[in-house]
């Protein structure tokens, strides 16, 4: 069942309903939200508020399902957290997306809007913040009501784990804005006891109080405005269904239409919130008392309202506040050719495929003008709607940008940004005493007869009589009629035509002027819509990529867009392609300063051992966020912590000098040999599945192969190695098996160079190690990150994080040890080897994958693991294990929707064995198996889970493994 309910018109409903709708919006409604999104509607002719629209919303999604119905309804809501999202209404205000509802709004693609995708709407920006909301909440929250016309921007982690029942987001401004909204009032004194952070007990609530109120009111109050989104519990629910007359023995709603009951969550309920307010008697009856309230507040917010037409720019604006320069054309389906701004006021153009170029003097919304519409010019404030109707036809709406579009003529409404009844007079209208909502003013016409003529028409002052004449034959429709007459396959249709034309113009400006904004787009998304719905942009891409590769300069553009090539191909094209666009990215990073050819000579005498040994890292937050190309776009943040193992650093490289000109390379753990006398030999480093491919690759990088040496090239390895002075004799070890997931691969190639530096006298520094082992992950094409040298390289437990760029030189912050050392460590702290292994490779090509293409859902994600690993410096530097717990069980339920193979039915079973005494666990590493991180609840709940699993171990070689925090990284030292 859906986790997301949407509330939209009801025609649009029915259309997303129909097997043409279906087959449109149910994958692009999947990509808003990875459980779908139950789409219904309020009752036509019946008005429920936010309160009963909730709960009928709630309803129509349980009955959807013969399964579900099947189950009482509020234990249904227990079964599963719901966000409901409410993008339904009369829209007077925004009468351009009346039809659609605000929540499919479309987003224009600004560069301060991430991730982008070509065909964004609100609700992508919404949904995946709101559901990580009620992530946060926990349990208590059954239910979260937000308003479809309202983006709040912040980081949801900061939500705490919420106790009331009913929870109120908040966030500070100025008396003069909250004077607008709701309000809650919290005592300072309870506010201070809980440090402002948290949940806040309401003291009061107050809908649109004046600022004078609000003044009289902070000596003894704080105050938080209402962004509109609340957190219900199940017994909050409960109670408003009582209210709307729910019967539940029944299953039906006691009222004369079977509908629930008007209620206003916002006034009705949010008036009686507070311990300083007296309920009304009727919520009192209902058990009102036994509710608490709270309100979260948030310090570093954004609050967007797009409900009216002059809120799109007001909020767009605000959007792009800090950006050096903002876009004033805000487009969508859109090309650039198709309009003129002739002013710096701003202007919206949704759809617009007009045959001739459109003049705009600032401050116009401008939505559907089809091919072969003759409009040439808007005045300023001046806006245009035009919308498909029936087989072939169009409705005309003129509106002005602050039209209100409510009252009746007689009480000073507007009409086109004119006094109504003026303006009514001067086209020999009737009056009427209708509201102007529902006056029949715009009409149905074919597109060829839309002129400039009949739009200047609309504002004019004088109207011209014969335009008034040729009116008077057509059908004309109201504002409150429009909605439901609106073609919906035929609206979709041409937003789809306008995307296409829109994404080839886009491709074409690379090609024209390499113009690269395009490579800001999801191409995941682009790809999918070529291959459902647009084969003919799919045909030109493939034809002209030769061309467009040629204008594309920047490494990871061009790695994206053979990605991109690679998803539109089938056969081997579709490899080729693939195999470009991560060689591509691969020699960028290897070829880069940080990466400068070397000069080995040998620096150790000949009865010398040169010895290196690290220990292995447990990566606690923000794994994934390290690799490329994620990292060279966003940067990267990671907390991770290096351990020893049963006391002794797990990975050693033993390194001394031979006098046979060879490479004679030992696995002791592995009992395997092999003798490297050739560059050739040296070469085969690109198979991960061998056992010496990670010490060629990072001998080649060691200036020990032609493309590394930093001086003229011998003619064979034999030669180079006479020069050197001899042979070398490398021995390693991994105490640790492979695919366990901590970090051994990355870690012995740091190992390994860190040996090499010393005995061929390379002068690296650590930093200098850490983006040698990134450039050894880039010849392995294991394509890893950078956090696992950096856990070795670096010790104990500490915050690294790295900026945007091709250098991904670390920044490090050490943390406390307290909530890792030994109170913690092997007693609440638990380091388990599940017997399961996976080699990281799988998994990292299928999200580096997606990282390329740039998908939307991908880099929400590890946006959101980035800020789980800032989180956890945050609980480590506060000292509170519950903290840590939350970061760590986030941690991993952040992987495993980057990626289901995560996970496995074999570790599930372990995570179910642990039962209550866990507080969270994570899989160490890209998953799949390795070992895990057992948080359990205090020490006596460790040793029940110990006991538990040392009974009833998954596999004979399931164990656990004793740790301790490493103080020394990496040691070389010489005999």
């Amino acid at each position: 069942m859906s986790n997301t309910l949407l509330s939209v018109p009801p025609r649009l409903r029915d259309f997303i309903r129909s097997p043409g709708g279906r087959r449109q919006w149910h994958e692009r409604l999947k990509s808003v939200s990875a459980n779908g999104v139950f789409v219904g509607t309020d009752p036509s002719g019946r008005k429920l508020g936010s309160g009963g629209g909730t709960l009928n919303l709630l309803v129509a999604a349980w009955q959807s399902s013969p399964t579900d119905r099947k189950v009482p309804l509020l234990k249904w809501i227990e079964k599963s957290q719901r966000l409901i999202l409410h993008a339904g209404g009369e829209s007077r205000r925004l009468p351009a997306y009346a039809a659609i509802g605000k929540a499919f709004l479309p987003m224009p693609a600004v560069g301060a809007l991430e991730p982008q995708r070509f065909d964004q709407m609100l609700i992508d920006f919404q949904v995946p913040a709101y559901e990580q909301v009620l992530n946060e909440a926990g349990s208590k929250s059954a239910v979260m009501v937000t308003s479809g016309d309202v983006w709040l921007e912040f980081n949801p982690l900061v939500i705490p784990a919420v106790t009331a029942d009913i929870a109120g987001i908040g966030m500070r401004v100025a008396p003069e804005i909250a004077r607008h909204f709701g309000v809650y009032f919290v005592a300072k004194d309870t506010g201070r006891r809980g440090g402002g952070k948290g949940e806040q007990p309401i003291s009061f609530f107050r809908q649109k109080p004046s600022p004078e109120e609000i003044y009289r009111q902070l000596p003894h109050y704080d105050f938080y405005v209402d962004t509109g989104m609340w957190l219900l519990s199940l017994e909050a629910v409960r109670l408003l269904f009582r209210r709307c007359g729910w019967d539940e023995s029944r299953s039906v709603f006691n009222t004369s239409d079977g509908h629930p009951a008007h209620l206003d969550l916002y006034n009705e309920i949010g008036s009686a919130l507070g311990s300083e307010t007296t309920a009304p008697a009727d919520l009192r009856d209902l058990g009102w008392s036994q509710l608490r309230s709270s309100v979260i507040p948030l310090d570093d917010a954004h609050f967007y309202h797009l409900g009216s037409s002059r809120q799109l720019f007001e909020s767009f604006e605000q959007i792009q506040h800090g950006t050096l320069s903002p876009q004033k054309s805000l487009c969508a389906a859109t090309r650039e050719a198709a309009f003129v701004r002739t002013s710096a006021l701003p202007a919206w153009l949704d759809g617009v495929r007009g045959s001739i170029s459109l003049r705009l003097e600032g401050n116009n919304v401008v939505t559907g003008l089809p091919a072969g519409v003759q409009v040439g010019r808007l005045a300023q404030g001046c806006c245009l709607e035009i919308s498909p109707v029936g087989k072939t036809a169009w409705v005309l709406r003129p509106y002005h940008l602050d039209d209100p579009l409510r009252g009746k003529p007689t009480d000073g409404a507007l009409i086109c940004g004119r006094d109504a009844r003026a303006w009514l007079k001067a086209r020999h209208f009737t009056a009427s005493e209708d509201d102007v909502f529902d006056l029949p003013l715009y009409p149905v016409l074919p597109a060829a007869e839309v002129s400039q003529e009949l739009l200047d028409w609309y504002f004019s002052s004088e109207p011209d009589p014969q335009i008034s004449a040729r009116l008077a034959r057509y059908h004309r429709i109201s504002a409150a009629r429009i909605p439901h007459e609106i073609n919906f396959a035929r609206l979709f249709g041409e937003r789809r035509t306008g995307y296409i034309e829109t994404l080839q113009a886009d491709f074409q400006a690379c090609l024209d002027r390499a113009d690269v904004r395009v490579f800001q787009q999801d191409f995941g998304a682009i790809a999918d819509f070529c291959r459902a719905a647009a084969p003919a942009l799919k045909l030109w891409l493939l034809r002209h990529h030769r061309q467009l590769l040629a204008k594309i300069a920047h490494p990871e553009h061009r790695s994206r867009f053979f990605l991109l090539l690679s998803a539109l191909s089938t056969g081997r094209m579709r490899q080729r392609f693939a195999d470009a666009g991560y060689r591509c990215l691969q020699l960028a990073i290897i070829s880069s300063n940080q990466l400068a050819k070397a000069q080995p000579r040998l620096a150790i005498k000949e009865d010398q051992i040169v010895w290196a040994r690290s220990p292995v890292r447990l990566d606690l937050a923000g794994g994934w966020t390290d690799t490329p190309p994620y990292c060279l776009a966003k940067g990267g943040a990671v907390v991770n912590l290096a351990v020893l193992l049963n006391g002794q650093p797990p990975i050693q490289v033993f390194i001394r000098p031979v006098p046979e000109l060879r490479f004679r390379l030992r696995s002791i753990d592995l009992g395997s040999t092999e003798d490297i006398t050739s560059y050739a030999g040296l070469s085969k480093y690109r198979d991960p599945k061998s056992s010496f491919s990670l010490p060629k690759a990072a001998l080649a990088l060691a200036g020990f192969h032609p493309d590394y040496l930093g001086r003229k090239a011998y003619r064979s390895l034999q030669d180079q190695l006479n020069a050197f002075g001899g042979g070398l004799e490398i021995s390693l070890l991994s105490a640790a098996p492979k695919g366990s997931g901590l970090g051994t691969s990355s870690i012995l190639g740091a190992t390994l160079l860190g040996a090499l530096n010393r005995a061929g006298g390379l002068g690296w520094d650590e930093v200098d190690l850490y983006n040698r082992v990134l450039g050894v992950e880039q010849l392995l094409t294991t394509g890893g990150g950078w956090q696992d040298q950096a856990g070795a390289l670096f010790r104990s437990i500490k915050l690294i994080q790295t900026q945007p760029g091709p250098a991904q030189t670390p920044t490090v912050r050490y943390l406390p040890e307290h909530l890792v050392g030994s109170t913690y460590a092997n007693q609440t702290l638990l380091l388990y080897y599940t017997g399961a292994t996976r080699l990281a490779k799988g998994i990292l090509k299928e999200i580096v994958h997606d990282m390329f293409l740039g998908r939307a859902v991908t880099l929400r994600t590890l946006g959101l693991i980035r800020a789980n690993a800032i989180e956890l410096h945050h609980a480590l530097q506060g000292g509170a294990p519950a903290a840590l717990h939350r970061c760590i069980a986030r941690s991993w339920n952040l992987n495993k929707r980057l990626d289901r193979g995560t996970t496995t039915p074999e570790i599930e079973k372990i995570i179910a064995r642990c039962g209550p005494d866990m507080a969270a666990c994570k899989l160490l590493g890209a998953g799949g198996g390795g070992y895990i991180l057992l948080c359990a609840r205090d020490a006596v709940a460790g040793q029940q889970i110990r006991a538990s699993l040392e009974a009833n171990p998954p596999n004979s070689r399931a164990r656990f493994i004793d740790f301790q925090v490493a103080n020394h990284a990496l040691e070389v030292t010489v005999s």
